[in-house]
């Protein structure tokens, strides 16, 4: 199996693409997709593969602009000759071009990817645009086309990956050309009146079974693909160590806080943070503890896809109110995992016996942690994750 360096979509084909086999990004009109394609074959130039890019949607130089944009080198590896591009687009813009193959008619395309095809045995080609090649040849064509690339390619297990715009096609067409990849991811915009994300999921796989999971994402620069959680909570009663949390898992982070007279800061609104973890992207969102701050919960609450509650497990009596806060955030409806803060001081009680006193159901991970000490913060970050996505 071969990785695909897109966080979480190697997860959900079961470890990443065989070699050989084809894969097709099909994306709907506006969503950022050349980044998988990218992505992919970066990651695979890192480990020593070869590989080329076949480009009709614009010259080489600008691919390599992309690239560096997103902090990645490509400019080495095309002077060492691990990868090529096959230009497709500069004869057409009236632009000389002097890469290792170039496309001067698109009567020629079959034979020249070929080629390129037959240059990278065990490596990736990105072709990108497949949509234009249909705007080119038609339907019929493109589709032999195809069917010739991936046999070759599934000969020398090379991996093929397709960029595809389903532009106003006959269905007809879209159909078969998903039945010649042997995986279709298919990338899609989340709407509500105006595009609020996008989304990736695997509509099949030749080689396992991925669950219907719609996986949200960003497309950064640097970084490329970022599997995006819109919203973290974190939440708890007074002193349970929120702040000290939020601060530990976030890249970045602000509080709101007081300082009252003579007394200890404490947050009076919210933390607001945002991490960046295994290629994961969230925004956190801590609510203050204290009772006379509730009414402001309802509203950090809203729109939450995950919650950690943060428990003092030295102050038992202080159980009842993490419960409380549980249900006034609603946190019950969403995957939660509750931080057993404090298992460094004397007294503190055990994850199962925080457990027993909170009667919390077995679903609800319990993880020991102090935060002040740095233990048991990412292990929590993690056990969220999984629930959120898998793995």
């Amino acid at each position: 199996m071969k990785k695909t360096y897109i966080p979480k979509l190697d997860d959900l084909l079961g470890g990443g693409v065989k070699e050989g086999a084809s894969i097709m990004f099909s994306a709907s009109p506006g969503v950022d997709y050349e980044a998988f394609g990218y992505q992919m074959l970066n990651g695979r130039l890192e480990e020593g593969s070869a590989g080329f890019i076949f480009t009709n949607v614009g010259e080489p130089e600008s691919i390599i602009y992309e690239f560096r944009s997103y902090g990645w080198d490509i400019e080495s590896r095309i002077e060492n000759g691990n990868v090529f591009f096959v230009d497709g687009s500069s004869p057409f813009l009236g632009m000389p071009s002097d890469q290792r193959y170039t496309v001067n008619d698109y009567s020629e395309i079959k034979d020249v990817v070929l080629r390129a095809i037959d240059d990278i045995p065990g490596g990736v080609g990105v072709i990108n645009n497949l949509s234009v090649i249909i705007d080119y040849l038609g339907n019929g064509e493109t589709l032999e086309i195809v069917e010739a690339w991936n046999r070759r390619a599934s000969e020398l297990e090379v991996n093929l990956v397709y960029l595809f715009t389903e532009w106003d096609y006959e269905q007809e067409l879209i159909d078969r050309i998903r039945e010649t990849m042997d995986c279709v991811v298919d990338l899609r915009t989340i709407e509500e009146r105006v595009i609020i994300g996008q989304g990736f999921m695997v509509a099949n796989s030749a080689w396992s079974e991925p669950p219907s999971t719609m996986v949200l994402f960003f497309v950064v620069q640097p970084g490329g693909v970022k599997v995006y959680v819109p919203k973290i909570l974190v939440t708890g009663p007074y002193n349970s160590g929120k702040s000290s949390f939020v601060r530990a898992i976030a890249t970045k982070s602000v509080s709101v806080d007081r300082k009252a007279l003579s007394a200890f800061p404490t947050t009076i609104a919210m933390d607001i943070g945002h991490l960046e973890y295994k290629g994961f992207m969230a925004d956190i969102f801590g609510t203050p503890g204290q009772e006379r701050f509730d009414m402001i919960l309802d509203v950090l609450s809203r729109e939450a896809v995950g919650a950690f509650i943060l428990v003092d497990s030295t102050a038992p009596e202080t159980f009842a109110r993490a419960k409380e806060m549980i249900r006034k955030t609603r946190a019950e409806a969403i995957p939660k995992v509750v931080v057993a803060n404090k298992q460094d001081l004397p007294g503190a009680l055990s994850p199962e016996e925080i457990r027993e006193k909170m009667k919390l159901g077995a679903e609800v991970p319990i993880v020991p942690a102090s935060v002040t000490e740095g233990w048991g913060i990412m292990e929590a970050l993690d056990t969220l994750l999984g629930l959120l996505y898998g793995g």
